[in-house]
């Protein structure tokens, strides 16, 4: 995935520093689309890596609510790894049971196994990154 604001979409090269600042600030949808409108009316409609780009910070959020501390997405296999304190209270609650209820039911698409003495959950044949969102929101319960 190409996930950047290209030069010939904001010239600028202190101008689109400044809005990955920005960016990196957002904490939700709305956030997100009102700075896609603000985006749209300074710079024209939004470029294909401008939009991949709002879907990677989506991916990051549903990954944070669900408790990974990374969410990687590469070569068709989307992957979540979680704290790595095994001790961690997050292993006992609501939110870990929900994860363990999907993977239960979704063998076919999930694993779930420790990796290098971190516990990480793993998607293959994940096509495109929408696919990945969908797959997050509702491991999420969104």
């Amino acid at each position: 995935l190409e996930v950047h604001i290209p030069s010939d979409y904001v010239t600028n090269i202190t101008e689109r520093y400044n809005l990955y600042s920005q960016l990196s600030t957002l904490e939700n949808e709305q956030q997100l689309q009102s700075f896609k409108k603000e985006l749209i009316d300074r710079f024209g409609p939004l470029p294909i890596e401008v939009n991949e780009l709002f879907n990677t910070l989506r991916l990051q959020w549903y990954g944070k609510k669900i408790g990974f501390e990374k969410v990687s997405y590469k070569k068709d296999v989307l992957r979540g790894y979680f704290v790595s304190d095994k001790q961690s209270p997050y292993f006992e609650s609501d939110q870990f049971g929900l994860v363990l209820d999907f993977v239960q039911r979704n063998p076919s698409i999930c694993n779930l196994k420790e990796v290098k003495g971190t516990l990480r959950i793993g998607f293959d044949r994940i096509y495109d990154i929408r696919q990945a969102i969908d797959i997050l929101k509702e491991l999420a319960g969104a």
